[in-house]
């Protein structure tokens, strides 16, 4: 007989997974989900955390203030604590924003590495 436990699997994944299809060789093929429709998906799917970047979560968040964008988080957050759900990972989109698109760090302008 084992003393080995068995494991419990919790699955996560990103908004990006639900989407209107659309890809370079053809447009959109299905109306967008609002957010919240989102996440609701995955509880009922049992998926127990999503994984966001900075922007999935703040939409426009470089031309947001310090307090819309703490403000904005918050709500995500609400909705998923009411929804029973976790966020795994949260990861900065910094390949797409103008002040980064050269590195965070590794750019040659000071004030973008700052």
């Amino acid at each position: 007989m084992s003393d080995q436990v068995n494991p419990q699997y919790r699955f996560s994944f990103g908004p990006w997974n639900i989407h209107e299809g659309a890809d370079p060789f053809g447009p959109p093929v299905r109306k967008p989900f609002d957010f919240r429709q989102k996440l609701a998906f995955y509880r009922e799917l049992g998926v127990a955390g999503v994984q966001f970047h900075d922007d999935d979560i703040v939409p426009d968040i470089d031309h947001l203030s310090y307090e819309q964008v703490i403000m904005l988080a918050r709500e995500v957050r609400l909705m998923l604590d009411d929804l029973g759900m976790e966020t795994e990972m949260v990861a900065p989109r910094l390949w797409e924003s103008p002040s980064t698109i050269d590195g965070a760090f590794t750019s040659n302008c000071k004030a973008e590495r700052e």
